[in-house]
């Protein structure tokens, strides 16, 4: 029996390998229907409840928790607009310039700078079912060319000295909302140019949006299950556009993360779940990371949205001269790599409050936790109509 991280192999495979059943869509989708209903919920209470009449959550009063319903509407409002057909005339597709160069640019005035382009793997595509539970009405995907869009999370709010709290869940919230609503613009930016596009909502998602940020070259799966780019690390999120306008396609790159997260393992060994295995398996045919999602998504939900992989991730560095030669020197040696980690170890985990080895309490469920909000929220549609 093989120990790495502290985690003794046999039984990290004997949890990892429990989730590997073949995937059973109708039950997947509805094991997420009491958070659909919450979120439902959540936003048909701000939009048609006066304050002082919405309950209290787990001792949070109403005034407290508005703010993040608020945000909830903003992102289910940007996915309805994303669902409306346009009607504006198309030009006939073929041989024309790539389009990469004008949405670049175009991303970069909506707060966008990691932008990749690819084409759709309809293996990372989630099929149709008729206990479809997301945000969104189910629609084929009918383009084959992907553009894929990664928006920052504040480092300010994601680093080793935050837990968990209502603060970094507002802040992933609230990065979904404004990446939804660039998305919006960047879909009609290509469609003013004449093309056919469809904007993915990055909290919506009917495929693979991080499998597809790999593929275009934005970055690498980290041990912790999340894209690692040389920009923001793990801080960011992801969504996509699928359009027929011509596109170059961007190539993966390796980015030396494997050899990095051999290494490291922090996150491994942070996680209060061990919900993330010391080494890859063997996912639906590809050698991967690959998170444990049963033992992940109670705390997850318990504990504001976690984060913690992320936050002491050692690349989640804000993205300044001496972390871009960090991320460039990665992968020339493993000399290189191991001094950076003793260099971070010594000048940053150190002091991190997120350092397991201080004895640090975890964080618990708070009145805002995901948890909490399904107790109150979760169970049956406040707008479900009369039958």
């Amino acid at each position: 029996m093989i120990t790495i991280a502290g985690c003794q192999i046999n039984e990290y495979e004997q949890k990892i390998y429990e989730d590997l059943a073949p995937y059973d869509w109708d039950k997947i989708y509805l094991s997420f229907q009491e958070e659909m209903t919450m979120f439902s919920n959540a936003v048909h209470l701000v939009k048609h409840t006066p304050v002082e009449k919405m309950p209290v959550i787990a001792g949070c009063e109403p005034a407290q928790y508005v703010p993040v319903l608020k945000i909830i509407e903003r992102i289910y409002d940007s996915i309805e607009r994303l669902e409306q057909v346009p009607t504006q005339p198309l030009r006939a597709p073929g041989g024309e310039t790539p389009i990469n160069a004008e949405v670049q640019g175009f991303a970069k005035t909506q707060g966008i700078d990691l932008v990749g382009f690819t084409t759709l793997e309809n293996a990372w595509v989630f099929p149709f079912s008729d206990h479809w539970t997301y945000p969104q009405r189910y629609q084929p995907i009918t383009d084959n060319h992907v553009i894929c869009l990664g928006m920052e999370m504040s480092h300010d709010v994601f680093h080793s000295d935050h837990w968990p709290d209502l603060e970094t869940l507002c802040e992933a919230m609230q990065t979904y909302a404004k990446l939804g609503e660039a998305v919006e613009k960047i879909t009609e930016f290509i469609r003013g140019l004449g093309y056919k596009a469809r904007g993915h909502h990055p909290y919506a998602g009917d495929f693979l949006y991080s499998a597809h940020a790999v593929k275009a070259g934005l970055g690498q799966l980290g041990a912790h299950g999340l894209v690692l780019t040389k920009k923001y690390g793990p801080r960011q999120r992801f969504a996509a556009i699928t359009t027929n306008a011509p596109i170059r396609i961007t190539k993966p790159r390796d980015l030396g993360v494997d050899a990095l997260c051999t290494q490291c393992m922090r996150c491994v060994k942070t996680c209060p779940m061990k919900a993330l295995p010391p080494f890859k398996v063997r996912w639906r045919g590809t050698l991967k990371w690959k998170i444990n999602s049963k033992l992940c998504w109670p705390y997850f939900t318990a504990n504001n949205g976690c984060g913690l992989c992320l936050i002491v991730c050692p690349w989640n560095k804000k993205d300044a001269w001496y972390h871009r030669i960090a991320a460039e020197g990665v992968k020339l040696s493993g000399l290189f790599r191991w001094s950076l980690l003793k260099i971070d170890d010594l000048f940053y985990w150190r002091k991190a409050s997120t350092n397991p080895q201080r004895n640090v309490p975890k964080p618990k469920a708070g009145p805002m936790s995901f948890a909490s909000m399904l107790e109150v929220l979760g169970k049956e549609r406040l707008d479900k109509k009369p039958s």
